[in-house]
């Protein structure tokens, strides 16, 4: 899709007062240079609804973390699934890869993590051993697969888990685990983790 075409389409929504529809499919063709143009241009002007893989883990998510789906969507039965358009350059890319991240809990605890959350010096030999293990195709434990992940971008628990068919309460084990040995650092209230990380 031509830059043009983007401008255009988000152009209507505003027109006919409704979220800007990118499909999965059309996310992957997107670069990072038109998904700026877009957020300068339109701003808060516009909202964009997720895209129809983020909705299926919405979905997942409320089954599987109501309280957490609660948190989100402020007990809305039925939520449009609609975001800030600011949160476009996360969703562009690779096929069902785009993700909403969940960082900014208030009811629950946040467990968010970002490459800055990798203890540099206990967790270097850690992950580098780990990743040795993925590029052979060898198995990895939840704890190592998601150091990996980790150490890729950020994540949160909620997408590794959906992801990579771990149980949510494993994963959550994974990361007690993680903590426990100094390879990460878990930032569960919200209020802390925008003061030391970005998460924006």
């Amino acid at each position: 899709m031509t830059t043009e075409e983007l401008l255009s389409r988000a152009e209507n929504s505003i027109a006919e007062k409704r979220p800007l529809a990118i499909t999965t499919e059309e996310l992957v063709d997107i670069t990072p240079e038109q998904a700026e143009i877009l957020q300068k241009k339109f701003g808060s002007h516009l909202l964009m609804r997720m895209p129809e893989h983020e909705i299926a883990f919405q979905e997942w998510l409320k089954v599987n973390d109501p309280a957490v789906w609660r948190d989100l969507w402020d007990d809305q039965d039925e939520p449009p699934y609609t975001i800030s358009l600011a949160f476009l350059s996360d969703m562009i890319g690779k096929p069902n890869e785009g993700a909403f991240f969940i960082c900014d809990l208030q009811k629950t605890d946040n467990y968010f993590f970002t490459p800055d959350m990798l203890l540099d010096k206990e967790s270097t030999d850690f992950v580098s051993a780990v990743r040795d293990r993925f590029v052979g195709g060898r198995t990895l434990s939840p704890e190592q697969a998601l150091t990996v992940e980790i150490s890729a971008g950020p994540t949160d628990i909620w997408h590794f888990a959906y992801r990579r068919s771990v149980e949510l309460e494993r994963a959550k084990k994974a990361v007690a685990a993680l903590v426990e040995d100094r390879i990460i650092v878990h930032v569960p209230k919200a209020d802390h983790l925008s003061t030391h990380f970005d998460v924006g």
